[in-house]
């Protein structure tokens, strides 16, 4: 990996998101990023493999010019995460590249403060079904690896435990779609109306961590379920 003329690593990566109801990918290209992104619940496996040549030929890449790859490891459906990691893991292996995984809830708080740069504490909340939502609250911190740090680790709860951990937050997620009346009660708060997580929010902090000395091998990704009932 090159550096940019201000210092900061310039990396060929491919990222891919098929967590949740979205489907992406997206490539960044030294300083360029290219992304697909579709709400496809049912299509994930029909369309991942069409966006990854499409951001490719759009950024006038070779896979083989990649220097890793990465993919939402979840928590979300069983299903998604599934094909995006065996895409992933397929390729890493193939071209003999570092593969990272990113969690879904990272990803949406990237994706939080992209669109808002001043929102530094996030609530992430994903529509578990079963009247449970996949959740945790993420901080700020160039400090930490991604540059977030977990104020509460990825869990699965019913709505109502997570109330009392919002304070100070901006949510974001379909957890908060669906639940926001429920977390919020009669104390209104930010949020960001459905967001789904985004291969691009995967690929930025994946760099993130390349910069900071993190790697991983593609038999070494392993999906992050948070529970073991399948929930699609």
């Amino acid at each position: 990996m090159s550096k940019s003329p201000q210092g900061a690593p310039s990396v060929n990566l491919l990222a891919v998101d098929t967590a949740t109801e979205g489907c992406s990918a997206a490539c960044l290209a030294g300083d360029k990023s290219f992304e697909r992104y579709a709400v496809d619940p049912q299509g994930h496996s029909r369309t991942l493999l069409g966006m990854v040549e499409a951001v490719l030929a759009e950024a006038r890449l070779e896979r083989s010019a990649l220097d890793a790859l990465a993919y939402d490891a979840g928590p979300g459906s069983f299903t998604g995460i599934r094909i995006g990691a065996g895409v992933a893991q397929g390729l890493a292996l193939g071209l003999e590249k570092p593969l990272l995984a990113v969690s879904s809830l990272m990803t949406l708080a990237e994706g939080a403060r992209r669109e808002q740069p001043d929102c530094n504490s996030v609530l992430a909340a994903i529509d578990a079904r079963m009247d449970q939502v996949y959740w945790a609250r993420l901080r700020s911190d160039p400090e930490a690896p991604g540059h977030w740090r977990w104020d509460e680790m990825p869990c699965v709860s019913e709505p109502r435990e997570v109330a009392v951990h919002i304070s100070g937050c901006t949510g974001v997620g379909s957890g908060w779609d669906r639940y926001s009346d429920v977390f919020m009660g009669d104390r209104p708060m930010p949020w960001l109306v459905q967001r789904l997580p985004h291969a691009l929010d995967v690929a930025t902090i994946a760099r993130r961590l390349l910069a900071q000395g993190v790697s991983g091998a593609w038999h070494e990704a392993v999906p992050v379920y948070v529970r073991d009932r399948v929930t699609g």
